[in-house]
């Protein structure tokens, strides 16, 4: 069901069909357990993936226990962001 949303939403958007894109499908990944996360699950699931790292999905089942410090640590990122393109302006 949500691969086929993924499809209908990205049709328009995109040039190439993603319906050839393969799925993965990935045992003992983390699962959100309320409706607010969601934004938090898809950042460090792409941090994840994006990582040159080999993702060991069992090590990171207690993500929902986490999210008190992945809210902290995006916090931290995007002031630090922030203050550098302050600073670079100021020179």
């Amino acid at each position: 069901m949500q691969v086929r949303c993924l499809y209908e939403d990205a049709s328009d958007a995109l040039q190439e069909a993603i319906t050839h894109w393969p799925i993965n499908d990935v045992d003992d990944l983390p699962q959100q357990d309320n409706g607010n996360d969601c934004g938090v699950f898809v950042m460090k699931f792409m941090e994840a993936v994006l990582s040159t790292k080999i993702v060991a999905w069992k090590e990171l089942k207690n993500w929902c226990e986490e999210m008190p410090t992945f809210r902290a640590e995006i916090t931290a990122n995007i002031f630090r962001a922030f203050s550098n393109v302050i600073e670079s302006n100021d020179n």
